[in-house]
């Protein structure tokens, strides 16, 4: 633990040091820390305070027709501290007119949480499903993307990409050479209610065939609307709905289904309340007893209120409540609180709408 947090001051502030003498450089650190307890007794929470996360990033551009970025993140895994590179890529919007290119390591940019950073997150924990179909942070591969915005009146966006797809999700292996690799799409468009107000919606698909000939399929929609007034966003709606069909080298398949609808009310600028509903269900899960398509389902819901003292600091305190059902009866459930601190140091990047 000493060797890794002597590494992490080295390397901050030898970055701190580099973009003091090159202003055009900006570098953040985030801290995301957490305590969490279980409320019943089934509950997985861990009660005791994690260090959920560290990401130290660095943005600067290349030269007059590229950018580069690099982000080396910390988590606590299973009560070890594992240092991963999380994102590493060159980009580029000078090469071809209203677009942009990213070649390397990075997040795919499908559904809403997928395009932003753990700690960037309006609530705390994904949902069930989202944890399922993407893990717990969201999509990392290496590849290329490309991101088109198109000559109309309206503001519509494409980005496509594709990735090595030698892994999925979150993971420490090398993985294995896939027989498709991951590939992914996103078409959205921007509705702009005011100078500080808007609707983004988009339509996601992502797709990869592994080594192992078992063929995945997601299909999602995401919207996220804003209504600001000044520093204080007095609304925020955010809702995602994914399809995952997955088809094994056996022909079995397998299709599931979830979405969370997150609404936040501002209460002050500094102070805000958050209610989110979840859903998940497997639709080709069958009764042990009878091999018939089983009537099943997980809920989720949580209540939240966020105190932001600035841009750079926020503590958000969570109730949250899982339960699984599946033929009339809850065959699982936790109930967990959740106080969260979230702090940025240096120059963060903007966040997208």
């Amino acid at each position: 633990m000493f060797k890794f947090n002597f590494f992490l001051l080295i390397l901050f502030f030898s970055l701190n040091s580099y973009a003091l003498k090159y202003s055009d450089v900006e570098v953040s650190a985030a801290g995301d820390f957490l305590y969490e307890h279980g409320i019943n007794k089934d509950s997985s929470a861990t009660d005791k305070l994690i260090m959920r996360g560290v990401e130290l990033s660095i943005y600067a551009p290349v030269d007059d027709r590229f950018n580069g970025v690099l982000t080396a993140a910390a988590h606590d895994e299973n009560g070890e501290t594992v240092v991963e590179l999380h994102e590493l890529y060159m980009s580029s919007f000078s090469l071809i007119p209203r677009s942009n290119i990213r070649v390397g390591q990075y997040f795919l940019s499908v559904g809403r949480l997928g395009r932003s950073h753990q700690h960037d997150w309006v609530f705390t924990r994904a949902p069930k499903f989202y944890r399922s179909f993407f893990g717990d942070e969201g999509l990392i591969d290496s590849g290329a993307e490309y991101s088109y915005m198109l000559p109309t009146d309206n503001i519509y966006n494409l980005i496509v990409g594709v990735t090595s797809g030698y892994k999925y999700g979150h993971s420490h292996t090398e993985g294995s050479k896939p027989k498709v690799p991951t590939h992914y799409a996103r078409f959205s468009r921007f509705f702009e209610f005011s100078s500080t107000s808007g609707l983004d919606i988009g339509l996601s698909y992502l797709g990869r065939t592994d080594s192992q000939e078992n063929d995945l399929k997601l299909a999602g929609i995401d919207l996220t609307a804003k209504w600001r007034k000044g520093r204080m966003t007095e609304y925020l709606l955010q809702s995602e709905l994914w399809y995952k069909n997955e088809l094994d080298i056996s022909n079995e398949l397998k299709e599931q289904v979830g979405m969370y609808v997150f609404n936040e009310f501002g209460l002050s600028v500094q102070n805000s309340f958050g209610l989110r509903l979840d859903a998940f269900k497997d639709l080709s899960k069958r009764n042990a007893l009878t091999n018939r398509i089983s009537n099943n389902i997980s809920y989720g819901t949580l209540v939240q209120h966020t105190f932001t003292s600035s841009e750079f600091l926020k503590v958000r305190s969570t109730i949250a409540h899982e339960f699984d059902r599946e033929e009339g009866l809850t065959t699982s459930k936790d109930t967990r609180a959740t106080v969260q601190m979230i702090f940025i140091l240096g120059s963060h990047p903007a966040h997208d709408f």
